[in-house]
């Protein structure tokens, strides 16, 4: 099959937003205020629960999916800053569907999700 004009570039950029976002290779942490990336894995609110997986408190992020303890959620970007995204999350858990509108910043450690005023501090936790 021969692909040319729009649509390799389209399948390019479809296969770029598959790749998970690294964090800085330049081998020392990011100085305060640096971007970092939201990178894919599991983050938990408590770091000494990250090996738990029953812990009520966890979040695993792949791509534009969230999932927490009893939920699943898609992120919605409406916008944003440097090293912030605002935006929807689209949710089922519980037998029900809800959103919840929030702000996501990245750290060089974890996520901090802002929510009506509540600010959730997620570690990252270590890879299995």
């Amino acid at each position: 099959m021969k692909t040319s004009g729009p649509a390799l570039i389209l399948s390019v950029f479809a296969i770029a937003a598959c790749v998970p976002d690294a964090a800085p290779d330049s081998g020392s942490d990011p100085a305060p205020g640096d971007t970092v990336p939201v990178i894919d894995g599991r983050y938990d609110l408590d770091a000494a629960q990250c090996g738990d997986a029953n812990s009520q408190t966890r979040m695993a992020v792949q791509g534009d999916g969230f999932d927490f303890y009893e939920s699943s959620c898609t992120f919605g970007r409406r916008g944003g800053q440097s090293g912030a995204s605002e935006g929807v999350l689209i949710c089922m858990g519980e037998g029900r569907r809800f959103t919840r509108d929030i702000r996501l910043e990245s750290r060089a450690d974890g996520l901090t999700i802002h929510e009506n005023g509540t600010v959730l501090a997620y570690d990252r936790c270590p890879a299995a």
